[in-house]
């Protein structure tokens, strides 16, 4: 065993690294509302509570004058407990002291990145299992889909079948009062199919579309953010997820990164760090996301 500080490795750089390479790989990461993010990372509290307000009651003039005395509602509010220890992953791992003769450092390095891919993989299945429970319904199965979410077909036929399905994908959230953010995250192949039909529309044709196109960012010409997911992260065959990042909240913390400068018990002559993983979400504004499907 040697000590990490002998060759460079500052574990509070590790850590702020390992959580950003998280944030950046993780396509499930794309729903989160950054403004908890920072809050709850900082406090390292497991467990937060979103407070919503409720709608009030208007008083409404019969004639001219109130036909009845003024009896304005009181505010109240309602909240919802996230639960942010819900997936642990270990983030052990091991350099033999064979490698040193290489490079010891990219060696850690590049164990780390493994560590930080394989970890943000986790985090995607995780959190699309958890939207495909709690999404049920399609807009014309009435109250339920307006209640614990709503399911939409993604097949558009035609290239301005893409963008009549956009605007369509907008205005659903906008009558939900969901009013900006809006975010499409769509399995791999039906993205690039996305890219291809926006792409020939607004490339030649509007100044948004060349400065989009040429940045890669097609969809922002439509004002939607839009993202390739893995197609092997979306197990139920959904197309992807339209949302606004006010529909979930979540954070990945670290609840321990050690670093073993002498005997690790059970591996002598091995370079160790080893830490834990925690992330938790959960749906509080289910209106506010809506899961692609093939059909209905």
């Amino acid at each position: 065993m040697a000590n990490f500080t002998q060759i460079g490795l500052d574990l509070q750089s590790v850590m702020k690294r390992t959580y950003a390479n998280l944030l950046y790989r993780s396509s499930f990461y794309n729903f989160l509302n950054e403004a908890y993010i920072g809050e709850v990372r900082q406090t390292g509290t497991p467990i937060i509570e979103v407070m919503k307000q409720n709608a009030t009651t208007i008083n409404q003039r019969a004639a001219a004058e109130m036909a009845t005395a003024q009896t304005p509602a009181l505010v109240g509010y309602n909240s919802v407990k996230v639960d942010l220890t819900q997936l642990p992953m270990d983030y052990s791992f091991r350099i033999p002291v064979l490698v040193t003769g290489s490079n010891i450092t990219n060696a850690i390095d590049e164990a780390i990145r493994l560590n930080d891919s394989q970890i943000a993989v986790k985090i995607d299945t995780f959190g699309y299992d958890k939207l495909n429970d709690t999404i049920t319904g399609s807009r014309t199965s009435g109250a339920t889909a307006f209640t614990t979410g709503t399911v939409v077909a993604w097949a558009p036929a035609t290239k301005e079948a893409y963008i009549d399905k956009l605007n369509e994908l907008k205005a659903t959230l906008f009558n939900l009062n969901v009013y900006d953010a809006y975010r499409l995250g769509l399995e791999a192949v039906e993205y690039g199919k996305l890219v291809s039909a926006l792409t020939t529309i607004l490339k030649f044709e509007t100044l948004a579309g060349v400065e989009g196109v040429d940045r890669g960012e097609v969809a922002n010409a439509y004002g939607i953010d839009i993202f390739p997911i893995n197609t092997n992260v979306l197990t139920n065959s959904e197309k992807g997820y339209f949302a606004s990042p006010v529909g979930v909240v979540g954070d990945t913390f670290f609840s321990s990164m050690v670093e073993y400068n002498g005997n690790y018990p059970g591996f002598p002559g091995y370079y160790v760090v080893e830490g834990n993983v925690l992330f938790g979400a959960e749906v509080v504004r289910p209106e506010a996301i809506i899961k692609l499907v093939a059909s209905l």
